[in-house]
């Protein structure tokens, strides 16, 4: 009885994985990111193998956009797991920030956006002895973003295995009475970005 009790639940595991949809696989490179927004060029930062391993993410890069007078890093992380990526929310006290403002933020979806807008993220304020920071990130998602770690996790738990979630995180360094210039250029860059980012899910 126990035996074939065991082999029946056997059977039906075997069924179930023949039965269940096929892993999907995407291709990163970021190729397709500009180098060039505005009057500011891009440079290639290389990544800091330890943080990529530490993160276990299957695809991440970066960049530095700045001109003259202006300056912004952006961050692309990309997992198959959504516990790869995980907020800057966590990661800026261990690099010594204070965060004192977090709020969620809706931007409008740029032209050619593959899904419904806005961009949905999170902006964050910090500062670290006499300087300050604002980061602005998004996690994206085949089908749409949030700017909340808990909803993303779900969101890539509902979709095809191996779809994965990407985190696009942008930071620049405003003087005093800046925060609304530094805003704008943060979404100036995640705007001119996005699309070519998420490109990967829509060939």
């Amino acid at each position: 009885m126990a035996i074939g009790l065991l082999l029946a639940g056997a059977a039906y595991a075997n069924l179930l994985w023949a039965r269940r949809a096929p892993e999907v696989r995407y291709r990163l490179d970021f190729k397709a990111i500009p180098r060039q927004i505005g009057d500011m060029r891009a440079t290639r930062v290389p990544v800091d193998e330890r943080i990529f391993n530490y993160l276990g993410a299957d695809a991440m890069d970066e960049f530095k956009y700045a001109s003259a007078d202006r300056e912004a890093h952006l961050s692309l992380v990309y997992g198959v797991d959504w516990r790869a990526v995980h907020s800057p929310l966590s990661c800026l006290p261990q690099q010594g920030w204070q965060v004192y403002t977090r709020k969620l933020v809706d931007i409008p979806a740029p032209p050619g956006c593959p899904h419904p807008g806005p961009l949905q993220g999170q902006m964050l304020e910090g500062r670290r002895g006499e300087q300050q920071i604002l980061v602005l990130y998004v996690f994206a998602h085949r089908g749409g973003t949030t700017g909340d770690w808990v909803k993303q996790g779900w969101a890539v738990s509902q979709s095809p295995r191996g779809t994965g979630g990407l985190m696009l995180s942008l930071s620049t360094y405003p003087q005093a009475g800046e925060t609304g210039e530094a805003r704008a250029l943060l979404e100036e860059v995640l705007t001119s970005v996005y699309v070519p980012a998420v490109s990967f899910w829509y060939p």
